[in-house]
């Protein structure tokens, strides 16, 4: 009823990883699965699921339907991660705004209080260092943990 594909494309050539993505495809229509498609690729991502949740050192900082999250995302490291994405055209890749994380990236064996992502968040302020954000309802099945979505939106 459910495969759990974690990373199943990452070290393959493109033209594999295109037969892989249509087999799961396949196996998802044909067979009514659910697929928990585990990548760090956002474009294939955005391509192969109907929603995505985007995860920063273990904990889920934004869930929405693919499209949604992808055109209306934000969390700063969720932002941050599309803008990575690449664009075939070049006159709208020019146009497109490349978001480069500064700070530290903390050690997994000593996470930081608070929010995680607060090392490399540009809105972060003493209320991040002290309580973790919870995730909450943005619109109708959108969510983000973020104490500042006011100034990201």
């Amino acid at each position: 009823e459910m495969i759990i594909a974690d990373e199943p494309i990452s070290a393959l050539d493109v033209s594999i990883q295109a037969q892989v993505i249509n087999l799961l495809n396949d196996l998802r229509d044909r067979l009514g699965l659910t697929i928990l498609f585990i990548a760090h690729d956002l474009s294939v991502v955005k391509y192969f699921s109907d929603r995505i949740g985007v995860m920063y050192f273990g904990k889920m900082v934004e869930l929405a339907d693919s499209h949604e999250l992808i055109t209306h995302s934000l969390h700063p490291y969720t932002r941050s991660l599309i803008s990575a994405i690449p664009i075939a055209d070049p006159k709208i890749a020019r146009e497109n705004k490349r978001i480069v994380l500064e700070g530290d990236v903390p050690s997994p064996l000593n996470p930081p209080s608070g929010c995680r992502f607060r090392t490399r968040c540009p809105y972060a302020d003493e209320r991040c260092a002290c309580e973790e954000p919870q995730m909450r309802k943005v619109s109708e099945g959108h969510y983000a943990a973020c104490h500042h979505l006011d100034k990201v939106i």
